[in-house]
């Protein structure tokens, strides 16, 4: 992103966004306490997400915290690049409270037939075509912004071309929602752990927030 562009770039102070994303993966094996899933996420451990199991005709929405992340495989993707394929042990972390019954009844009815009936401790294969939701966010701190995109530091490394729902957290309290595109990724030297500097340009957003947008970097720019 350099200087030769429509908007002018100004600097700001204390604003702050998230990355957020919704990726699917295939459940390996299920018990109540955790479960084991097939991802093309690296999740990060120790981290907590919410996490949709998907059946046939049920659902659980439960939270879960990753324990372990192996890279397992790679898979080409649509446009010929290689995609990363984990297996992630997710701990459950509020299974045995109000879930414990949806989790059980899930469990129940998608497990494959033959094994043994208990539950607790046990891990359970389960059917081929049940799916879970995984939702997670990275933050980012915005250091320049204009109308057609901005600046940010964040932890987390993403790739030019790469598309990202994101939105920003401005100081009044109001969301700014949109799709921004990644122009460009570079480590910032002599940083621990390592960060990155991100160009990000706007390329969905919607009228109302594009008027948001407006209005924050007007302010910004008196």
């Amino acid at each position: 992103m350099d200087e030769k562009r429509r908007h002018k770039r100004v600097t700001v102070e204390g604003v702050y966004g998230n990355v957020v994303f919704a990726s699917k993966a295939e459940i390996i094996n299920i018990s109540l306490g955790g479960a084991a899933i097939q991802v093309d996420t690296n999740l990060k451990i120790g981290k907590e997400y919410n996490i949709r199991l998907e059946g046939k005709d049920k659902h659980v929405e439960i939270k879960g915290i990753t324990v372990w992340s192996v890279l397992s495989e790679s898979k080409k993707g649509p446009h010929g690049d290689v995609i990363p394929i984990y297996h992630t042990g997710i701990k459950f972390i509020n299974a045995l409270t109000d879930k414990s019954a949806e989790l059980v009844d899930f469990i129940e009815s998608h497990k494959i037939k033959g094994t043994e009936d208990r539950l607790r401790g046990i891990r359970f294969k389960v059917q081929t075509n049940e799916k879970a939701i995984v939702d997670y966010s990275f933050g980012y701190r915005v250091k320049f912004i204009s109308l057609s995109g901005m600046f940010i530091e964040t932890l987390q490394i993403f790739k030019p071309e790469d598309r990202l729902p994101m939105e920003i957290a401005l100081k009044n309290g109001s969301i700014i929602r949109f799709v921004g595109r990644v122009v460009s990724c570079t480590e910032i030297a002599d940083k621990h752990p390592i960060h990155y500097n991100i160009g990000v340009e706007f390329v969905e957003m919607s009228d109302e927030d594009k008027l948001k947008l407006e209005e924050f970097v007007r302010s910004v720019s008196n």
